[in-house]
């Protein structure tokens, strides 16, 4: 299923960033080098955010694999329109 259609995330996407440290919609963006576009995405983003959480919490004891691009994260909308950096975070 496609989360977000701006950038051809589908699910499989967002778990594979969630499961290496995502954990907010724009982290998942940063995760894959792209930044929210239309938002509309965000809701389910966060929605699959926490159960990822709660489900990855319970199944592995709180240890995760940190974001393989931590160290070069940015904005994940530094050139977007400001309320949707809210909204992604």
């Amino acid at each position: 299923m496609y989360v977000c259609i701006c950038h051809g995330l589908n699910d499989k996407k967002v778990k594979a960033a969630l499961t290496n440290g995502a954990k907010t919609p724009a982290s998942v963006f940063r995760h894959h080098g792209c930044q929210v576009q239309c938002g509309k995405c965000v809701p389910t983003m966060r929605e699959m955010a926490a159960d990822h959480s709660t489900h990855d919490h319970h199944a592995h004891g709180g240890d995760r694999v940190a974001c393989p691009n931590r160290h070069s994260h940015q904005p994940a909308n530094s050139d977007a329109v400001p309320a949707y950096g809210v909204a992604a975070e």
